[in-house]
């Protein structure tokens, strides 16, 4: 399965199809699927740490982790049907975090004015909280309804829609409010899209590779401790189906050290607080995708609910120890192996074998 969704949203002629398209170009070609209206395309991500342990092990099967890009067909704004993002509501929810691309190339925008990402940006980010706003006053009403009937219960619930609907009002994120443990649980359910972590891409002509004139876009995405990435849509899709050789002078000439989609996932698993475990042997060398402070034992559910379920001990070694030291017989002599319990914190990089009984 994959590791994360990453939804890519963008006002019209944005360049977000162009953007998906270098996303998921590799050298055999574009690589998607369709659900509806929508373009899914999964990409292998890039560690050269899980590459040495398959040099190492020679297995039968590597499976590196991977990422969903998701192009997302917003529709018009319909009558009675709020905006484009309430419309698709149910579908976005399945988001890990949203890509908000925005327009910075070009003379003109599908407004026919100047590219302004800024405004594109804070037009998008309000459409996510409206549409967010609309579900919660549906909600509260309700509520409201229910114990007008004399219906009782939702009490608590509607204290903290309350609080959601005074933040979305204001036109600021679901992200940026606190909630307590006991809140979080009352809303989980609502799978509200202004909760949802997001990046912003600045879709940027060839000549805009550092980033010029983007310094209104980083404001207004500081603003909301956002993080930018410029990526030009027709030199990252080129650089996509280059062989790696070819690729490395590519970038070289151009003065990049990795294209904007290796950039792009990096950028995603910070953004999500994404780590990833390794485990090796003759079969399969593989990467597992685990949220920073994982425990073992959850880790171990990863892999296999029923080593959850028996876990004993993680034997445990950093793969750059591995990688020095050949194998696990020279790890352990050398005391870099070392078996943990089940309040270990799984950390980015180990390479693991789980003990568990049937």
């Amino acid at each position: 399965m994959p590791s994360l969704s990453l939804f890519l949203v963008g006002a019209p002629r944005a360049g977000k199809t162009a953007v998906f398209d270098a996303l998921t170009n590799t050298p055999q070609g574009p690589h998607f699927a369709a659900k509806g209206a929508h373009r899914l395309g999964t990409v292998k991500v890039p560690d050269v740490r899980l590459e040495g342990l398959r040099d190492l092990y020679q297995p039968k099967k590597y499976t590196p982790a991977e990422v969903t890009f998701v192009d997302v067909a917003l529709p018009p704004p319909a009558a009675g049907q709020g905006n484009s993002f309430s419309q698709l509501n149910a579908f976005l929810s399945e988001a890990d975090a949203f890509a908000i691309v925005v327009q910075a190339f070009g003379e003109m925008d599908y407004t026919g004015r100047p590219p302004d990402p800024a405004r594109q940006l804070e037009s998008l980010l309000l459409e996510l909280a409206v549409a967010d706003l609309e579900k919660v006053e549906r909600r509260i009403e309700k509520i409201d309804q229910d114990a007008q009937r004399g219906l009782k219960g939702n009490e608590a619930e509607r204290v903290v829609l309350d609080r959601c609907r005074k933040q979305l009002e204001a036109g600021r994120a679901l992200r940026d409010l606190a909630f307590t443990i006991e809140e979080e649980k009352r809303i989980s359910s609502f799978r509200f899209l202004s909760q949802k972590r997001v990046m912003v891409v600045a879709n940027v002509a060839e000549g805009q590779l550092d980033g010029a004139g983007l310094d209104p876009l980083r404001a207004a995405a500081g603003a909301h401790q956002l993080e930018v990435l410029t990526f030009c849509a027709p030199l990252e899709a080129e650089i996509a189906t280059l062989e790696a050789g070819a690729q490395a002078d590519f970038l070289k000439d151009y003065g990049i050290s990795e294209p904007a989609r290796i950039r792009l996932i990096h950028s995603a698993y910070r953004l999500l607080d994404l780590i990833s475990f390794f485990t090796v042997g003759p079969d399969e060398v593989r990467a597992w995708t685990i949220r920073r402070g994982t425990l073992a034992p959850q880790a171990a559910g990863k892999v296999h609910t029923d080593i959850e379920r028996g876990f004993i001990r993680a034997e445990t070694v950093v793969c750059d120890d591995l990688l020095r030291l050949k194998n696990h017989a020279a790890c352990r002599e050398q005391n870099r192996l070392r078996l943990e319990g089940k309040t270990y914190v799984v950390q980015d990089g180990d390479v693991i074998e789980f003990r568990f009984s049937a």
